[in-house]
């Protein structure tokens, strides 16, 4: 099924996986369901956003919060403090410490998550979190939650980590999360 045939109340009750490479409109797609779900649902939505600011590589935009739009029923838990590693680090010290100091944002967004979780959860960026964080507290936030509707990173392009190994990671914690997800839409 394409990716735009895919409607919020299709994924509803699911955990859904949405990954693949930059620029194929992930985010795109998650910010259209989300705007579904707000329709649809009276209930708290929460949007779990670790994506950088946006940011342009020759003319393309990548990157960028899922909304910033206040809403009575979505709770927006994001920090504009996301580094963008892969962009900006010029060596693997700088890869490592830029990726460490992203985990640590968001394993305090999961966190306040935690702390009151709702039925329904958008999460911006997943593989932001993936290259340094664990799977095991990205899954606790997910399985405890009803509909999960995620979009992530997954792909071959980006390759050159420094010889750190973090793409790898990301790769592999990224096909792991796929496989214990309800659905997976790879665009």
């Amino acid at each position: 099924m394409a990716s735009y045939n895919y409607s919020y109340s299709d994924l509803k009750g699911m955990k859904t996986l949405i990954a693949g490479e930059l620029g194929v409109e992930k985010t795109a797609l998650l910010r259209r369901l989300l705007g579904e779900a707000q329709n649809e649902n009276r209930e708290k939505i929460t949007v779990l956003d670790f994506a950088s600011p946006e940011f342009e590589i020759d003319g393309v935009a990548y990157g960028g919060h899922l909304t910033d739009a206040q809403a009575p029923n979505i709770r927006i838990i994001s920090s504009k403090l996301i580094k963008t590693p892969w962009h900006t680090a010029k060596n693997a010290d700088e890869l490592i410490r830029l990726a460490d100091y992203n985990h640590n944002i968001t394993q305090s967004l999961l966190d306040q998550y935690m702390r009151s979780p709702t039925n329904s959860l958008f999460i911006n960026d997943v593989s932001v979190h993936l290259l340094r964080g664990t799977l095991q507290k990205l899954w606790d936030s997910i399985r405890k939650t009803e509909t999960v509707i995620a979009c992530g990173y997954l792909g071959n392009r980006i390759t050159d980590d420094y010889g750190t190994g973090i793409s790898r990671r990301e790769n592999l914690l990224m096909r792991r999360l796929s496989t214990k997800m309800d659905r997976l839409i790879s665009l």
